[in-house]
């Protein structure tokens, strides 16, 4: 185990992210939204449908490939912030996620954004 894996499991964000990030970068789209099916917070799917955040995870993975850790910005119990490391190109992506503190921690924010290298 990495020790990016060690530092990130440990929260739970961390293994939340892992989940997610498991099935996308397996391409299992049909589990993925079944993940986030059980494992987004309700509003937050209101505000966004899991149709539409599959087509943007879908899009992510035919520009940028399969994603890993290049950095942990922060890993706090219900908060990370990653760099994150595309296959394809080079432009590296920040990846946040905040999970509610109830069990069963779930996603309240999600964000995959291109870091400007200005």
């Amino acid at each position: 185990m990495t020790d990016h894996a060690k530092q990130i499991g440990k929260s739970k964000a961390g293994r939340r992210f892992i989940a997610q990030m498991n099935f996308y970068n397996a391409g299992d789209f049909d589990r993925l939204g079944l993940f986030m099916h059980s494992g987004y917070y309700d509003l937050i799917l209101m505000e966004n449908p899991i149709e539409r955040r599959l087509l943007d995870l879908k899009t992510a993975r035919k520009l940028h490939g399969r994603l890993k850790v290049a950095e942990v910005e922060s890993a706090e119990e219900y908060a990370i912030k990653l760099i994150m490391q595309p296959e394809k190109g080079n432009k590296k992506l920040r990846l946040e996620m905040i999970v509610h503190e109830d069990y069963p921690h779930q996603i309240m924010h999600y964000s995959l954004s291109p870091i400007d290298n200005k």
